[in-house]
């Protein structure tokens, strides 16, 4: 699987000029970094009102200067500019000038994709459930530390979204596909796998199913089952006939807590379920997989596992820590170490035969003791 080459921009936007600062260690620098981090929410904040208000949608359409965007939107010229000057700030848009003195800003063409709502790899549907759900539940962290985000009888939650917010959050993280499934069709051209001719994909919980959907453009003899409730599965149905594979995708509305999954399984897919998941919950989604998995099959995990033989300061495990304060925030859920994953293995009858790094995940492979 080939991914297109685009222009990358820094994971950070410096916002305090560290060289103008005093001497290293001092209260003065800490309080710095510390500002830095407390206004991150300045980032959503812009962005998030620029889709409110339709103004990547008509930058997709091409430049504006601000007196142009307000016009178009409807909006106050001077507050206009003021959002599209701090969208620049971020590296969202480009901010040029023009002969008659004026600033021109334009939406780069490897953004186009990703504000428009249809967009393969669309993040509209992040957004929307920023607005629905994340704003209003991180407000509410210190309260879920306090009680552990427990149900009545004391047990672990399970993160639970309404179906309306699933949807809308399933649309807006089709992104974090591609890498993931060229690491895991490599892995599997490893054990053998040429075109995939006889196998049978099981992606549990499939959201879109863009990853199954991927791999079946990978190997042009793979059939997909898909399993998710019955609101999703037109979206999954939909987005296999866009990509070409729908002959092949097979989607089937199943509670996988309470159906039968079938066996003859040669991959079964888990993308995103067990951070969402607790110990108990986890250790049963495995159990019921193993029963499914053919002889020789393959059990593919790919979420926020954090790796604690890893170095220290190791940018997965940073990001999968503060993915867990967000599953907090929300309800439930956790970033699950290795080592949680090898002791569900084991009760199960399984192994680990590999970990793999990809962006903002690690892929775990499991295969029978």
């Amino acid at each position: 699987m080939t991914i297109p080459a685009v222009r990358t921009f820094d994971n950070h936007t410096p916002l305090v000029d560290t060289e103008l600062l005093p001497g290293r260690g001092t209260g003065v620098n800490a309080a710095h970094r510390m500002y830095e981090h407390l206004i991150g929410i300045w980032a959503t904040g812009v962005i998030e009102a620029a889709h409110d208000l339709g103004a990547f949608t008509a930058l997709i359409s091409g430049p504006a200067t601000a007196s142009e965007l307000s016009s178009k939107l409807g909006t106050d010229l001077r507050a206009t500019r003021v959002l599209l000057d701090g969208l620049a700030a971020y590296d969202v848009v480009e901010r040029s000038r023009a002969a008659d003195g004026q600033a021109v800003y334009t939406l780069p063409p490897e953004m186009h994709d990703i504000f428009a709502p249809e967009g393969l790899y669309s993040l509209v549907g992040k957004i929307r459930h920023d607005r629905n759900v994340a704003w209003s539940a991180w407000r509410n962290l210190a309260t879920n530390v306090r009680t552990g985000a427990r149900n009545s009888d004391g047990s672990q939650q399970l993160n639970q979204i309404s179906e309306e917010d699933y949807t809308s959050l399933v649309r807006g993280i089709n992104f974090w596909a591609p890498p993931i499934a060229a690491t895991l069709a490599t892995a599997l051209r490893e054990q053998g796998w040429t075109d995939g001719t006889g196998r049978t994909l099981l992606d549990v919980g499939c959201g879109t199913g863009i990853y199954s959907q991927l791999l079946l453009q990978e190997f042009s003899g793979l059939n997909a089952r898909a399993l998710d409730a019955e609101r999703i599965i037109p979206i999954a149905n939909a987005q296999a006939h866009r990509l070409g594979v729908a002959d092949r995708f097979n989607p089937e509305i199943v509670d996988f807590w309470a159906d039968d999954w079938g066996t003859g399984v040669d991959v079964a897919l888990f993308v995103n379920i067990f951070h969402l998941q607790t110990p108990e919950s986890a250790r049963e989604l495995l159990l019921r997989s193993a029963k499914a998995l053919t002889e020789d099959g393959v059990i593919a995990i790919a979420d926020h596992i954090v790796d604690e033989d890893s170095t220290d300061g190791n940018t997965q495990n940073r990001f999968f820590r503060l993915f867990a304060a967000s599953m907090l925030a929300t309800g439930g859920g956790d970033a699950f170490t290795v080592h949680d994953y090898d002791q569900w293995l084991a009760d199960a009858g399984l192994r680990r035969v590999a970990l793999l790094d990809t962006p903002m995940h690690r892929l775990l492979l499991v295969k029978r003791a």
